[in-house]
């Protein structure tokens, strides 16, 4: 029997992260960006097509929007971006943003070496176990 589903998609290229690649957008990776719109979006990198990537320009700055997606910003350059109305986030932004990473990915430390928190764990994922074998078994006599 043939393979179904066709051709498979082609994949596509990774952003570039470097310094390098985004220095001509005037921005680093995981810099806060604020739109002409007054959107918030982070930058992750710099896609280039087939053509930039042999013929070394620029490529396409992405970013990530509050909802999850991610999209190209069309500007070309520093002055570009700044003449469609983007600019680079107040630096106390940026801190904010790294001060809320740091304490969540510290939470998540102590919450794995928390005993107590882990056995807590444990006994509500048995008692919720339970509770759905009961319901079964309950849904089993009345059919």
């Amino acid at each position: 029997m043939p393979k179904k589903g066709g051709k498979k998609k082609a994949k596509e290229p990774a952003f570039l992260t470097s310094a390098a690649d985004t220095e001509p957008f005037g921005c680093n990776v995981n810099d806060l960006i604020v739109t002409p719109m007054g959107i918030q979006v982070t930058v992750i990198g710099v896609k280039k097509s087939e053509y930039d990537i042999y013929n070394q320009l620029d490529g396409t700055l992405w970013a990530t929007f509050p909802g999850g997606f991610n999209s190209p910003l069309r500007a070309k350059s520093a002055e570009e971006f700044e003449v469609q109305g983007y600019r680079r986030a107040h630096e106390g932004i940026h801190i904010l943003r790294d001060k809320e990473v740091f304490e969540v990915k510290r939470q998540e430390l102590l919450d794995a070496h928390n005993p107590i928190l882990q056995e807590a764990q444990k006994k509500a994922k048995a008692e919720k176990k339970e509770a759905k074998g009961a319901k079964k078994k309950k849904e089993a006599k009345g059919a």
